[in-house]
């Protein structure tokens, strides 16, 4: 494979972000170009994800958002090293760290841990108000400070 980069996006990457979150019908709603990392080879952008000041009146933290890989690049690493590098710059903001997702096993296997279903009802405001919580295919996680990236041990 190609040499991949892991670079901040720019406002000119918005058209390659909404491409690929289309993908995996996700959008861009409230999310700026500026928030997110990408993968990319010397071609086109492979994979995105964003980090995020998240909270409710209860707490204040950081969220990873809105991660996705070009379908023909899956299982290759490039979510893992974009998560490591928006770990990495999380850890540098001294505050929690936090990611709600479908994919809860690809979250534990570089750190998070899972929390409580009702433990989403105070980190997000929208999770109170939301009539689908009862059947609510996302699962909340928490990164672990003291792991070493991409490590489920201590």
């Amino acid at each position: 494979m190609k040499d991949i980069l892991i670079r901040n996006a720019e406002k000119s990457d918005l058209p390659a972000i909404q491409r690929l979150l289309s993908t995996y019908f996700l959008d861009i709603e409230e999310l700026k170009p500026e928030d997110f990392m990408l993968a990319e080879d010397e071609t086109k952008v492979l994979g995105c994800a964003a980090l995020i000041r998240s909270g409710s009146s209860e707490k204040d933290f950081l969220e990873i958002h809105s991660i996705a890989v070009h379908p023909n690049f899956r299982g290759k690493g490039i979510g893992a090293r974009l998560m490591n590098q928006l770990i990495s710059t999380s850890m540098e903001r001294d505050t929690e760290l936090y990611v709600r997702t479908t994919a809860p096993g690809f979250f534990v296997k570089i750190g998070f841990e899972r929390i409580l279903n009702s433990d989403k009802l105070w980190l997000w405001e929208d999770c109170a108000s939301c009539e689908h919580f009862g059947n609510c295919t996302q699962h909340a996680l928490k990164y672990l400070k003291g792991r070493k990236l991409g490590s489920t041990q201590p």
